[in-house]
């Protein structure tokens, strides 16, 4: 009997914890969107108010999505792996971590469904930079090349990720 409730106060415990780690990560995108949404409407004298919030929010979660891919890998080279295994792994993390910043703050959809299309996604994005990019070597050195394909790479995720991925 004592062992069946101690089992049964293990399963609250983890069920309280697993509930508290989903409060504190909807509190902290939460804070995220309204902080964005306040800076898109009141700062600036409303220059960004004429731009599309939704692509606005890409960008901004777009430098939140690789602070926390480049602090993953920073992490796994300092823990001793060889950069390409931590590249692999931030890789991993790293789309799993834009699929939910990039569908509920930008998109606002919570749907685990769409991590498919979503990959589908980063795949076509990636051999289309990856194309482009071995066009323009031909033209400039590889950090200008990839500087300059930055922008229409973004734009190009947004339209994909607004009508397939994320579509309403």
């Amino acid at each position: 009997m004592l062992q069946l409730k101690q089992k049964n106060m293990l399963a609250n415990n983890k069920n309280q914890i697993k509930s508290a780690v989903f409060n504190v990560k909807t509190a902290l995108l939460s804070f995220i969107s309204k902080t964005f949404h306040y800076i898109h409407k009141k700062m600036f004298w409303g220059l960004f108010s004429k731009i599309d919030e939704e692509f606005l929010k890409f960008l901004f979660v777009g430098v939140l999505n690789t602070l926390f891919s480049y602090t993953i890998y920073a992490i796994l080279i300092t823990f001793g792996l060889v950069p390409n295994l931590a590249l692999f792994f931030q890789y991993i993390l790293g789309v799993l971590w834009n699929f939910k910043t990039t569908g509920i703050i930008v998109f606002k959809n919570h749907s685990n469904r769409l991590i498919f299309k979503f990959v589908a996604s980063y795949i076509f994005t990636f051999i289309i930079n990856s194309v482009m990019l071995k066009i323009l070597l031909n033209y400039l050195n590889e950090y200008l090349a990839q500087a300059i394909l930055i922008p229409p790479v973004a734009i190009l995720s947004f339209v994909i990720f607004k009508f397939w991925v994320f579509k309403k």
